[in-house]
């Protein structure tokens, strides 16, 4: 019985839904506030049978992935509080699908071990309580992740379709990877020109241009209502201007268009602070802020390339701090310390470390490394070197931890291992599965991981 229950998922990590459902209520604000009024005032609009508002106001700051998953709660006037708790399933199904993903790959305890450090996961727990994106594209990056891993396995059609499918969502929850995917698909077809990687790359284009499939009718939308085609939203020329800004002691972190320093984290409020941030931006953004929104976009990118070209060095040095910033949540402009980098500097500096080995072992082991995790590896990579480029936080690197778990999982389960189980195997995926994993568990046991 002890048995059965510690290899179900499901029951596994049941105890974590809970766990994180008493978070939520404990911790959640009574009032929404930052980015969830826009994703709420955006379901409102999508209620309305509209998702912008008409011209000149044009308001396309995110994608609607999100504010139609808001949709049915805002109708039927959940609470904010009952629409919050949908964060602890979100979680949930997250760690439940890394650890069925490792299944296929690794024995129990390897997976089991990676569920619950994603499980307990310091920054995801901080974001529970809030109406954003994370755990939802958290959800989103470990479904995609099973779903292309068994995909490559079986040779099954519907997982390809679903891998797709929810890769295509994750698009239009995170804009950013709307890029993304144009930057893969273009490695992936010039890898089709060679014939040894032609098959398994033609598999990774097909999820691909499913993915984009999907956001062709929201390009559509924006292409109507901008006059713009390949147009995914009007919030990255801000982002990128304060990401290029050339003044000493900023560091490419987001500033409020008040100019206030009291963004995120919320530190303290300095009135020298503010002023000088006045000082070196108030005459650009007053300029810039009297146009509509999709000008002021194009008026930010302008002058975020000019702050490039004319100070690439500082641009540089603003790149590597908000990488510094997505692992360690330091440094921040005219900020103080804040105790609690202790804890991201912990698990910041775990995530490089454990990374940098896992290049190095990728790069020795390369082609025995499967096809499912080249992709996700390929999308991951491109994913982060684009948020280096953006104002960038924790909580970008945060949605990509299933996938830097499960290469760690995959690479401590084969590494001893996979010079003898794949020398002269053209495609690993091709070892039977109990094989691959070092495992003793019956061979249906494995089809159940596999299929269900």
């Amino acid at each position: 019985m002890i048995r059965k229950f510690t290899r179900n998922a499901w029951l596994l990590f049941s105890p974590f839904l809970f766990y994180y459902a008493w978070f939520i209520i404990k911790e959640k604000w009574p009032t929404l506030y930052g980015d969830e009024i826009r994703y709420v005032d955006f379901a409102h609009n999508l209620l309305h049978g509209f998702y912008s508002p008409p011209a000149p106001n044009i308001n396309l700051w995110n994608g609607p992935g999100y504010p139609l998953m808001l949709l049915p709660f805002i109708a039927l006037h959940v609470p904010a509080l009952y629409i919050t708790l949908m964060n602890a399933v979100y979680q949930y199904l997250a760690v439940v699908f890394l650890y069925k993903t490792l299944k296929l790959v690794a024995n129990h305890k390897i997976a089991a071990t990676c569920g619950l450090l994603f499980a307990i996961y310091p920054n995801a727990l901080s974001m529970l309580p809030i109406l954003y994106t994370e755990a939802f594209t958290c959800f989103l990056v470990s479904s995609f992740m099973y779903a292309v891993t068994a995909f490559y396995f079986k040779r099954d059609r519907k997982y390809g379709i679903t891998a797709g499918l929810l890769l295509g969502y994750l698009i239009l929850t995170k804009i950013i990877f709307g890029y993304v995917i144009v930057i893969c698909l273009a490695v992936c077809l010039a890898a089709l020109l060679f014939k040894k990687y032609r098959t398994r790359t033609l598999r990774s284009v097909k999820i691909l241009l499913i993915a984009f499939a999907v956001c062709v009718p929201y390009l559509s939308y924006t292409w109507h209502v901008t006059g713009r085609i390949f147009y995914w939203g009007n919030s990255g020329g801000m982002s990128l201007y304060w990401m290029s800004t050339p003044y000493e002691h900023e560091y490419g972190d987001w500033k409020l268009p008040n100019l206030s320093n009291n963004q995120y984290p919320t530190l303290y409020k300095s009135a020298e602070a503010d002023a000088i941030l006045k000082k070196n931006h108030a005459k650009e953004l007053k300029s810039i802020l009297r146009n509509n929104e999709i000008l002021q976009d194009d008026l930010f990118k302008q002058k975020a390339l000019e702050n490039i070209k004319n100070n690439p060095l500082k641009f540089l040095g603003n790149y590597c701090y908000n990488f510094s910033r997505m692992l360690f949540n330091y440094p921040y402009s005219y900020a103080y310390q804040d105790g609690a980098i202790l804890r991201n500097i912990i698990t910041g500096s775990l995530i490089l470390w454990g990374s940098l080995i896992g290049i190095v072992l990728t790069a020795l082991n390369w082609r025995n490394i499967i096809s499912s995790l080249k992709l996700l590896l390929l999308i991951t990579g491109v994913y982060l070197l684009l948020s280096g480029a953006l104002s960038a936080y924790p909580r970008q690197l945060d949605v990509m931890v299933p996938v830097l778990l499960f290469w760690a999982g995959f690479l401590i389960a084969n590494t001893k291992r996979i010079n003898l189980r794949f020398a002269g195997q053209e495609n690993p995926e091709d070892i039977n599965l109990m094989d691959l994993a070092g495992t003793e568990v019956r061979a249906e046991e494995t089809v159940e991981d596999v299929s269900s």
